[in-house]
């Protein structure tokens, strides 16, 4: 039995919805990932120097302080709260912002889950900070 005209409508008009709907959320997604892109300043958007400055211990005497929100950070209270970081922590920041590999790599390398790797970065980042802003002005 063949449905009647009506009900075709009706069938039609939901996929169309459907698929405008699906459509939309896909622009949505996607232009949301690009405004956080442009929010979040990577150690790999650095440029060279930049990089080279924070790497090669022999060249931190070229900028041996820098202002960041207003606390001045030198690269010795840099250097000491990464020291003071425990081992795995100061292994993930190492390999995800100076080696330059993503939490999947890393979590290959030391053998631990990629969320695991995710959850020291994110802690030793914090703990970084904390350190940092307490030590800022001394």
């Amino acid at each position: 039995m063949m449905p009647v005209t009506k009900e075709l409508e009706v069938r039609f008009a939901f996929d169309s919805f459907c698929k405008r709907t699906l459509k939309n959320e896909a622009i949505n997604a996607h232009k949301s990932m690009n405004r956080r892109k442009q929010r979040i300043l990577n150690f790999s958007d650095l440029s060279i120097d930049e990089k080279y400055l924070l790497i090669n211990h022999e060249t931190m005497d070229v900028m041996p302080e820098y202002y960041i929100d207003g606390f001045r950070i030198t690269i010795e209270l840099l250097k000491n709260g990464i020291n003071v970081l425990p081992e795995n922590q100061r292994e993930i920041i190492n390999l995800y912002y100076f080696e330059g590999l993503n939490d999947r790599k890393i979590s290959e390398i030391i053998q631990v889950p990629r969320s695991t790797v995710q959850n020291w970065r994110v802690t030793a980042l914090a703990r970084l900070k904390r350190d940092l802003e307490e030590h800022a002005d001394d």
